[in-house]
């Protein structure tokens, strides 16, 4: 008997279920007698952190699958392969776990004893689907590795190149977090959240007042004493992410089209180490991607539970990131467009039946920054609580000051600037922030005339990069065009194969290739950051996570002298967010400006009353950040400041305490 496509047995059941309840209860048994190691603890025991990190993402992902299941079964979507089944429902379930997680923070019991009973609840409410999942997973895995043995030669090269290149990825995810935006606060909001046991309006760390659904997912982690869950929750993400892209290619353009199209996505140089960080950038991508996918399906069947799924999902990219709001708009308008010929009473039918679970899903992190803030989109656009317009336009001149320029031909040579001047548009500030190597051949799009079904695509991604190149111009804010650039470069591709139709063998090459080395050429970078990073030593044991830490975060050596031997001080950090490895004594500069709007007269004695006043004791200078800052100072302000702290402020009031080759944490004498 088969249910659902998921080849589910019944009688299996019983036995699936018990087996998988046992693993659970032995698996948070030992995670009781060995908790997470000490920062300096060197040792086997280690083995056991990556082990339970990992458990618990299966155990996630077996739970976010089984929610996801349900939501596709109530919506009857027809005409789904097994794998667009899966990727569909496993951001779906992680989105559902997420908001219970949310409203776990809402009412003020954000606890680990709380999170187990969600997802306890969530357990029993879908052991029928899960059961379900595991028993097909089991059963069926000789006959899938059977077909990976009969792939084409080609195929079979380009799965052990991206295999290499999730080895590594996971490889570095296992190690301690150790990216700047994970420190400065996709993990240091859930924690504060956690240590409060609510979630409330933090605005000295603007980033954590936006729509913040996957950093619920890091918080389970984190409950649990794991932050390196979070780093494999957002590899989660972008592996979903490029079987996006693969399902794209298979339905649009064909079998090998899926291969290429997923292929040409990992191919981006940097993406897999953007997605080993405990970012949220992956999972936003993910969602509207998931929501376009949708509507290229729902303009070919006209089933109204497509529409329903593609603005769940833009709901859940919608809570991800404000930058989805250009998403929604643009796929709003697309289903406006095609449902113009329709009348306009089944135009509105179709527009709420987008728009209206879309705002539902979005609605409580807009609803919360009105409600705390003053302001739904907090704090863009008109302020609240603690961010006056000055403020607020020192944060939009940095966010603006990524790109060459706004005037008219910067526009123009955008999509060739992206590549040529690459550092400009990253926070790396390095080539290998270049978009996909052959995400160009889009340009063959108008020569690839069997592809003409692919129209829509162009023009949504062309309106979509119109919308980013409004704001802030960061490579990695295109990330949601990714799939369906590697569709459109697939179907380029294509258009030069066929001009080898006599030679089929020469067309196969053409494919394979280039699609091939650039899949390489993201293997080799990996290669080189795993001897940059090297974690293998801190995941085995052989390196504590202190030892790591000392050489891949460079203020946390600063900020353990601060909690070892300043126990009264409080640490202005200047132009320095990271506080996640630091407690309440460092005061983060997110924006980055605090000592720029705290030093506006230029007058040493009032600086020094306001330092007193906020109780700032001690200032925490790191060179690479003031430098970086700098390189993003359209209005001078930055350069101004840090003139006034070396000419003047340094001299008269401050004394060295600590001293290293990156930062230097100086003592306030001024009184």
């Amino acid at each position: 008997m088969r249910e659902g496509g998921w080849g589910y047995r019944p009688r299996r059941r019983k036995w699936t279920m018990a087996l998988v309840v046992i693993a659970v209860f032995l698996f948070g048994v030992c995670r009781l007698i060995s908790p997470e190691r000490p920062m300096d603890h060197v040792g086997p025991r280690a083995l056991l952190d990556g082990g339970f990190a990992l458990g618990l993402l299966c155990l996630v992902v077996l739970l976010a699958g089984s929610l996801g299941w349900k939501v596709q079964r109530w919506l009857r979507l027809g005409g789904l392969t097994r794998l667009e089944r899966a990727v569909f429902a496993l951001p779906i379930g992680l989105g559902i776990l997420a908001y219970g997680v949310l409203a776990l923070g809402f009412v003020g019991v954000l606890r680990p004893w709380a999170l187990l009973l969600w997802l306890a609840a969530v357990g029993c409410w879908t052991r029928r689907e899960w059961g379900a999942i595991v028993d097909w997973a089991f059963c069926g895995l000789p006959r899938r590795l059977r077909a990976l043995v009969d792939l084409p030669l080609g195929e079979k090269l380009l799965l052990v190149l991206g295999g290499g290149v999730l080895v590594f990825v996971l490889s570095q995810s296992l190690s301690p977090p150790y990216g700047y935006d994970s420190l400065m606060y996709h993990l240091q909001a859930p924690r504060l959240f956690l240590s409060a046991g609510r979630v409330y309006l933090l605005p000295d760390i603007w980033q954590s007042n936006g729509p913040f659904t996957i950093e619920m997912l890091f918080t389970l982690g984190l409950a649990f004493g794991s932050d390196t869950f979070a780093r494999l929750v957002h590899v989660l993400y972008a592996v979903c992410l490029i079987l996006v892209a693969y399902g794209l290619g298979r339905r649009f353009v064909g079998r090998e089209g899926g291969w290429v199209a997923a292929m040409l996505v990992l191919g981006v140089p940097i993406l897999p180490f953007w997605a080993c960080l405990a970012y949220a950038d992956l999972a936003w991508a993910l969602y509207e991607s998931l929501a376009l996918y949708a509507l290229l399906v729902w303009q070919k069947r006209r089933r109204r539970g497509w529409l329903l799924l593609a603005g769940l999902a833009m709901g859940w990219a919608l809570g991800s990131k404000y930058l989805a709001l250009g998403g929604g708009l643009v796929l709003g308008l697309w289903v406006v467009w095609e449902s113009r010929r329709l009348g306009w009473r089944k135009l509105l039918v179709q527009c709420v039946s987008f728009g209206l679970p879309a705002a539902l899903v979005a609605l409580p992190w807009y609803l919360k920054n009105w409600l705390l803030g003053g302001n739904p989109v907090y704090p863009f656009y008109f302020g609240g609580s603690e961010w006056d317009m000055e403020r607020l336009d020192l944060l939009m001149a940095h966010l603006d000051s990524f790109g060459v320029g706004r005037s008219f031909l910067d526009y123009v040579l955008l999509p060739w600037n992206l590549y040529a001047r690459s550092g400009s548009f990253g926070v790396f500030g390095t080539i290998i922030e270049i978009p996909g190597l052959l995400f160009p051949l889009v340009l063959l799009y108008p020569l690839a005339r069997r592809y003409a079904k692919m129209d829509q695509v162009v023009v949504l991604v062309l309106l979509r990069f119109v919308l980013w190149s409004l704001g802030s111009q960061q490579t990695r804010f295109l990330l949601p065009l990714f799939p369906a650039l590697g569709l459109l470069a697939a179907g380029g591709l294509f258009c030069l194969s066929c001009l080898f139709k006599s030679r089929p063998l020469w067309g196969k090459l053409v494919l394979i290739l280039p699609t091939g080395a650039v899949v390489l050429v993201t293997c080799l970078l990996q290669f080189f950051l795993l001897q940059v990073f090297w974690p293998f030593d801190v995941i085995l044991g052989q390196e504590s996570k202190d030892a790591f830490l000392r050489r891949t975060v460079a203020d946390y050596p600063a900020v353990q002298f601060v909690q070892r031997e300043l126990p009264e001080a409080r640490v202005l950090m200047m132009w320095d967010g990271q506080s996640y490895y630091c407690d309440a004594r460092c005061l983060p500069d997110t924006e980055p400006s605090n000592w720029t709007r705290l030093v506006s007269t230029f007058d040493v004695h009032t600086v020094t009353a306001r330092l007193q006043a906020s109780g700032v004791t001690h200032l925490l200078f790191k060179v690479e950040d003031v430098n970086w800052s700098l390189s993003h100072d359209p209005t001078g302000r930055h350069r101004q400041s840090v003139a006034f702290f070396e000419d003047e402020f340094r001299p008269a009031c401050l004394q060295v305490v600590y001293q290293d080759e990156s930062v230097s944490i100086f003592e306030v004498t001024c009184r």
